[in-house]
């Protein structure tokens, strides 16, 4: 996938003009380029190395090396070089581009290829080795990265450890070249044990992940991945059965045993032949690649990544950095919140909070916990962890856990929250506010991302005040009596909502995860590894809801007695919690581990104030096995106004919260990203990503982020809306992603990740009527740095790591921004790294927690502000 380039990025490498970025790893940059004409099959993909690295004389001579071996290698089945040169001043080797994903990112998103397609792909990968070790190298490093899906087949890319059949070694001995789930044993014993039969060992790995989703030997510690590595202890459960002989062959742990590349070719390509090949014809889509096999999800793939590559080079221009952020609207200090003044450091476009007393201001404990986490570990990328923005680990974990089945009303107070019970709102006692009040980074109950501000939430005696959480936060949700945080290192933390002071902590870790392997990553191939628990915190009216060694604990907020737990059915683990006025709603699904995967969906209601493991009703959402890329879908997504709406085989489901009874029908045009209740009609929302799929001046074409309205009980559709990204820069691009973050009466508001901009639209036909920057995207982190907008009143809430700010949500109006005292502003990642992704070293945006005009603000290295929101 092509990226904009970045302001530090070259203008030129060699004799070629960069365009584009393709990615990064520990020697350098990649990027798409030209040596002088815009037309797509001139490019090239130039791998630049980074200042520091060239400057080791050892490595040029490995670099020359590698140049060398690539040149030498001769097949229709990697990507062959067009020129490099080691003795440049920033060396640096190009290679053919190949439009298209690579396994890694084509498993991720559209799940296991069917078993034609991996025979396709291993017979074409076989055959690369074979031209590889016939020209006297090793590839060293074969992963589902490492593969390209192009229309023509497959390609082996990569010759970055490639070394010279008898030459020694580059490496120190015992120093791991490679990544841990796709090593050899002689890997894992070290760099001068690899030989040829270790690069088979690696394509039968690379073989099982394509065929079940899942890594052959595991996720967790990598120490743990390794020794079943080092011992051949592969898991082909998920491995349809046509293939598993052949990829069991190539993962012996004798290498003398492993078939040779030729043969494996041989015995691919008849294995595809008998699951559906036509005799010569499908051996000559074989010998062309397999193209013809991929499947349409992969075709698309394919042809949206050509169709980039044609637009930019139809602009003429390369994908510049976006311009610079403009200068903010000057802020309106408000009359009548004193909290906010502004502060002789300040710039003119800005105010500054006063100074706060800071609790346990210590910074978090260092990421870095040695070899035996981090040796393997590092950039979701992910993974892109967008955090409480885009919901972004949040693409992984699913959506918000809910805090409740109601909101606090459809009553639109004023952001300072200055009101009685009663007025502009529903008529509760306080004792009714405080039992309702529950704020998470999608907002309330509803998810509307509507959150009235009552007077009556407001923590009792609560002053500004200032914090830091023992660890970088995950997720996070606050009542008026605490703010509760998961950690990324699988423990939980709260703090007194009214002053910040640690109220307690719950740690179910086993001994294994509280040593060096405890924290928080996404493996090479996405797979998350949380070294505790991994439940979203659920906050509502004195009442928390978090895991505790895969059971759920309900507790008190303030002092964090455990009320009641209760588990996922026999043989099932938990995956959800939500919490209403009557019940605690718990998702489960089948544990993985068994020959045949997963079974089956479930989700159950409890009484609230509990009695053990007997739920008052019980609904299967899914009875099939589920596959890897289904894991974690079936789930009660909200509860609202008596329903429970889950996402089930049929589609989208609404239950009675009392009974568990189907009320209605299934909505399945498409996956729902989030559900919302809207809280004037009672409509229930889907937010659909759509794509792009046409131009942005055509108003017949879709949008790119769909809204579909649903009768709350028959989920039948009532009408759409929907955005459209706005071009960014002069070269027309759109963006990449447009998220909902809050629809309301008035206004629907979503964000565009691509731009950084607050989009706000006409809820009745999704017509943008307003757009702000609200902070440039973050080349370096290449994430954005804003969260998805909230709706206080009339405007717009959201933070960045140095700002909070208001947009009104009508054509015009200023915007105001308050810097907040102690926020850690902007970071950037560690350096990426081949083994996976840790969580706590990504940048991510600030998740806001606004509830009784106060806005406590965790940011995420574990800093917590609280401050009285600007009226």
């Amino acid at each position: 996938m092509i990226g904009r380039l970045r302001e530090t990025s070259p203008l030129r490498v060699g004799p070629y003009e960069t365009l584009a970025r393709l990615g990064s790893g520990g020697m350098g940059e990649v990027f798409l380029a030209t040596p002088g004409p815009y037309e797509p099959d001139a490019l090239v993909a130039v791998k630049a190395i980074r200042a520091d690295v060239a400057g080791d004389a050892p490595f040029r001579d490995r670099f020359r090396r590698e140049i060398s071996v690539a040149r030498s290698v001769d097949s229709p089945y990697v990507a062959h070089v067009v020129a490099g040169d080691a003795d440049a001043g920033q060396p640096w080797l190009a290679t053919e581009y190949v439009a298209g994903p690579n396994l890694a990112e084509a498993v991720r998103r559209h799940g296991p290829l069917p078993v034609a397609s991996v025979a396709a792909l291993g017979a074409g990968v076989a055959r690369a080795l074979a031209a590889v070790h016939a020209a006297g190298a090793l590839h060293r490093d074969l992963k589902p990265a490492n593969v390209l899906l192009g229309a023509a087949g497959p390609k082996l890319i990569d010759f970055g450890v490639a070394r010279a059949l008898g030459a020694t070694t580059m490496t120190s001995t015992g120093l791991l070249v490679g990544t841990p789930g796709f090593m050899s044993p002689e890997h894992v014993a070290g760099g001068r044990h690899v030989v040829a039969a270790s690069d088979v060992f690696c394509l039968g790995s690379v073989l099982a992940y394509a065929a079940s989703g899942a890594d052959p030997f595991g996720d967790g510690p990598v120490a743990a991945v390794l020794y079943r590595v080092a011992r051949a202890e592969a898991e082909l459960g998920g491995v349809p059965a046509p293939l598993r002989d052949v990829v069991a062959s190539c993962l012996r742990a004798d290498p003398a045993q492993r078939p040779e590349p030729a043969e494996l070719a041989v015995r691919l390509t008849a294995l595809r032949d008998g699951d559906g090949g036509d005799g010569d014809g499908a051996d000559q889509a074989a010998d062309e690649g397999g193209g013809s096999l991929w499947p349409a999800a992969v075709l698309t793939a394919i042809a949206e990544v050509r169709r980039d590559v044609e637009q930019v080079c139809a602009s003429g221009r390369p994908l510049l950095p976006l311009p610079a952020r403009p200068a903010a609207a000057p802020a309106h200090p408000p009359t009548q919140v004193p909290t906010w003044t502004p502060a002789p450091a300040a710039s003119a476009q800005s105010s500054e909070v006063h100074g706060l007393p800071t609790m346990s201001s210590a910074p978090p404990p260092s990421a870095r916990r040695g070899l035996g986490r981090r040796g393997a570990v590092a950039v979701i990328a992910a993974v892109a962890v967008a955090g409480a923005a885009v919901g972004a680990l949040l693409a992984l974990r699913g959506g918000g856990s809910g805090a409740g089945a109601d909101g606090e009303g459809a009553g639109s107070a004023g952001a300072t929250g200055s009101r009685t019970p009663g007025a502009d709102g529903p008529s509760l006692s306080r004792a009714q506010f405080v039992a309702r009040a529950g704020v998470d980074a999608s907002g309330t109950a509803d998810r509307s991302g509507l959150v009235p501000q009552y007077e009556e939430q407001r923590p009792k005696g609560w002053q500004p005040w200032r914090a830091t959480f023992s660890h970088t936060p995950l997720k996070c949700a606050a009542d008026t009596e605490a703010v509760v945080c998961l950690l990324t290192n699988g423990t939980y933390e709260a703090r007194d909502a009214a002053d910040g002071h640690s109220l307690w902590t719950s740690d179910g870790r086993s001994a294994e995860d509280r040593g060096t392997n405890g924290e928080a990553y996404l493996g090479p191939t996405g797979a998350l590894f949380m070294p505790g628990d991994d439940q979203d915190p659920v906050v509502r009216g004195g009442t928390t809801v978090i895991a505790y060694k895969g059971r759920l604990q309900v507790r008190e907020s303030r002092s964090g007695d455990v009320r009641w737990t209760v588990g996922a059915p026999a043989g099932k683990k938990v995956t959800g919690a939500l919490l209403t006025d009557d019940h605690l709603i718990v998702s489960s699904e089948g544990k993985p581990g068994g020959p045949d995967g997963p079974l089956g969906a479930t989700v159950q209601a409890f009484p609230r104030e509990g009695r053990g493991d007997d739920p008052v009703w019980t609904y299967d959402l899914a009875t099939k096995t589920l596959a890897k890329a289904e894991q974690g879908g079936y789930t009660a997504a909200l509860a609202h106004d008596g329903v429970v709406y889950a996402d089930s085989e049929d589609g989208v489901i609404a239950l009675d919260e009392k009974k568990g009874d189907r009320v209605g029908g299934a909505y399945d045009d498409g996956q729902c990203r989030t559900l919302m209740a809207e809280p004037a009609s009672g409509q229930l929302l889907c937010s659909q990503v759509i794509g792009d799929t046409g131009e942005f001046d055509d108003p017949t074409a879709d949008p790119q982020t769909r809204v579909t309205r649903l009768d709350p009980r028959t989920l039948a559709v009532e009408g759409k809306f929907g955005f459209k990204a706005p071009p960014i820069g002069s070269d027309g691009h759109p963006g990449l992603d447009i998220v909902v973050s809050a629809v309301t009466p008035d206004a629907a508001l979503a964000y565009d990740t691509t731009g950084g901009r607050l989009l706000v639209a006409d809820p009745k036909n999704g017509r943008v009527t307003r757009e702000e920057r609200l902070s440039v995207v973050d080349y370096v982190i290449e994430r954005p740095v804003s969260s998805g907008a909230l709706v206080i009143g009339d405007r717009a809430l959201t933070a960045d790591n140095t700002t909070l700010r208001t947009v009104p949500l009508t054509k015009s109006g200023e915007v105001r921004g308050v810097k907040v005292p102690g926020a850690p502003g902007d970071r950037r990642p560690e350096p990426p790294q081949d083994t996976g992704t840790v969580l706590a070293d990504l940048p991510k945006p600030p998740t806001v927690l606004p509830l009784g005009g106060i806005a406590t603000i965790v940011y995420d290295q574990g800093t917590v502000v609280s401050v009285e929101l600007p009226s």
